[in-house]
């Protein structure tokens, strides 16, 4: 029985065949292993399937507009798919055709601007520190193919406003209510803090002038609402609104005593040209009569 089970293993050994069977019955010989290739694209040419390697391209998602505040970091990704190491994209500025960036390196001498790229990333960022209004206008990512492929963006800069309503002058009457306002706009982010100054004194809510306050409202659009109850003849001066970190806006409040004020200066100079009219058509009917 033993000598029956050796003969049938040394058989079917045999018909298997090892490696070294395998290997001359299907020989290697004068085959060339190929390269990895990335990025492959298949094209037929009669029976022959060709292997082409794509060329880079931008992603479709890509942002043609990014806006930036003024004094703030701006931020421009260009996203390129399948590039290859020996495609270098770069970053032109628009307004002087000045090549910024090439690859991860930074050629510009202003030293706001730098090149950020990771190994085997897509995205390839252009960032400018400490943005200024002239950086505002057109930016181009740019493939090194043949021919070059280009994607232009604009880079909006926003400057912040700080304004009182009714600036320069406000008029009030004496033993009025006086309400300032300051708003703030276009800000990155509302100011922590706004001071309001009378003729440069910092104004105390907890002074012996009393009826003092101050009403804020925080948002995309900031406001600071000045109250001042019961005005008087020393409250007349230059009341500046200065938000934290930005620069500040100043109205000059005038309080007047009785009636005087731009009303009656508006009444009295509509009363000035309505006589002027009158005056008009009272002589030329008399010049219509006397040619008559």
């Amino acid at each position: 029985m033993f000598i029956l089970l050796y003969v049938m293993c040394m058989t079917a050994a045999s018909v298997g065949g090892g490696p070294q069977e395998v290997d001359a019955a299907y020989p290697l010989s004068g085959v060339t292993e190929l390269p990895p290739i990335n990025f492959l694209r298949f094209r037929r040419v009669g029976d022959t399937l060709l292997v082409e390697e794509e060329q880079p391209y931008f992603d479709s998602s890509m942002s043609s507009t990014y806006t930036a505040y003024l004094g703030k970091t701006a931020t421009l990704t260009c996203i390129v798919h399948a590039s290859r190491t020996d495609k270098s994209v770069s970053w032109i500025r628009g307004r002087d055709l000045r090549i910024l960036t090439v690859g991860g390196y930074t050629y510009t001498t202003d030293l706001r601007f730098e090149a950020l790229h990771q190994k085997a990333s897509s995205e390839w960022t252009l960032r400018i520190k400490s943005v200024q209004l002239r950086d505002q206008g057109s930016y181009e990512c740019q493939i090194t193919t043949k021919p070059i492929r280009t994607f232009n963006v604009f880079l909006k800069v926003i400057e912040p406003t700080v304004e009182v309503v009714g600036a320069p002058d406000i008029y009030v009457n004496i033993a009025s209510m006086i309400n300032l306002t300051c708003i703030v706009r276009h800000a990155p982010y509302p100011p922590e803090a706004i001071t309001w100054f009378h003729d440069n004194q910092t104004i105390s809510y907890t002074s012996k002038r009393g009826g003092v306050s101050v009403v804020e409202e925080r948002g995309e659009t900031t406001t600071s609402i000045l109250l001042l109850q019961n005005a008087r003849a020393s409250d007349s001066g230059a009341f500046t609104c200065q938000p934290e970190g930005m620069e500040s806006a100043q109205v000059t409040l005038h309080v007047l005593e009785g009636e005087r004020g731009p009303a009656a200066m508006q009444t009295n100079s509509s009363a000035s040209v309505n006589l002027f009219f009158t005056v008009v058509v009272v002589v030329a009917s008399l010049v219509s009569v006397i040619v008559s």
